[in-house]
């Protein structure tokens, strides 16, 4: 397996930590204390800017650990097939490597959460460990069985989908950024031009970066997880899903409907006038509230 290496200059300012699985530097970051709660991040973000306003008011009362899994964010890109099972297994190797600085919390049931992309991962990792989950938390999710447009099925294409996506990633991603808000085409200037230089970032200093993300979109089920979903049932641990209901990405009528038939135990908490990534940026105080009550129910 080939190592994409993040660069010295993007990982010094790194905020968080590193620590190394099978050759691969892993960032994540432990704050608060607390009952645990484990947040993943979506396709094409890595934790600090799917988390950063969420982080804060989630560590006043609990511990969060966060992490990048493979070529997003901070953490090296590997040559690896980005699938459900290669994400899995990093989580659940970075869980075991840290059981001994959290005291044991990250190997006792603790809440998990996961947005649209990490929706589904976590749903995976529940399925595989589910003796690790206290509450189930989807943000979101991707998985559910939705048409994937045109774009989505020509980068899927080997030798020519790599092309294209080389060429052509970036620039798609960028303009992909106002279609995650609300009010996208007033969305605040600071906001979209922080995502810019973010992208812009990882695409220079991280080689791993745009692989890792088609990777994903060819091997993993980013819409067709509903089996997986279904499965959830059949588990003791409570689901709760946080959906903008103005979100474009995840559409939240369609996709929402679809998870209660095949989950019926779901507990759904709609956000008005919200879209996808607002649920994490304008409207994060909200969605933290939401976790924090169901992470410490009694």
């Amino acid at each position: 397996d080939v190592v994409y290496p993040v660069s010295e200059e993007m990982r010094a300012d790194a905020p968080g930590e590193f620590l190394e699985i099978s050759g691969v530097r892993t960032h994540y970051t432990i704050q608060g204390k607390g009952p645990l709660i484990v947040l993943v991040h979506g396709l094409g973000t890595g934790w600090d800017e799917a988390y950063n306003n969420i982080i804060p008011i989630l560590a006043e009362k609990n511990t969060v650990l966060a992490y990048d899994y493979y070529g997003r964010g901070y953490t090296d890109g590997t040559s690896d097939n980005h699938d459900m099972e290669q994400l899995v297994g990093h989580l659940a190797q970075l869980l075991l490597k840290l059981s001994a600085r959290t005291n044991g919390l990250t190997v006792q049931p603790f809440t998990l959460v996961g947005y649209s992309m990490g929706g589904a991962l976590v749903t995976g990792f529940s399925l595989e460990f589910p003796h690790l989950i206290k509450n189930l938390v989807l943000m979101a999710p991707a998985g559910v069985a939705i048409p994937i447009p045109i774009e989505g099925q020509i980068i899927k294409v080997p030798v020519l989908g790599d092309a294209l996506f080389q060429l052509l990633g970036s620039p798609i991603m960028k303009i992909q950024i106002p279609k995650g808000h609300y009010d996208g085409e007033n969305m605040s200037e600071e906001i979209r031009q922080w995502r810019v230089e973010r992208l812009s970032q990882r695409v220079m200093h991280s080689p791993g970066h745009i692989r890792g993300i088609l990777s994903s979109i060819r091997h993993f089920p980013l819409n067709n997880l509903d089996a997986g979903f279904s499965a959830l049932q059949n588990h003791t641990f409570p689901v709760m899903a946080i959906w903008g209901e103005n979100d474009l990405v995840c559409p939240f009528e369609a996709s929402s409907a679809r998870l209660r038939e095949l989950l019926p135990k779901l507990e759904l908490k709609p956000i008005k006038e919200c879209g996808h990534d607002d649920l994490v940026e304008k409207d994060a105080s909200t969605t933290a509230a939401f976790i924090d009550e169901f992470a410490n129910r009694q």
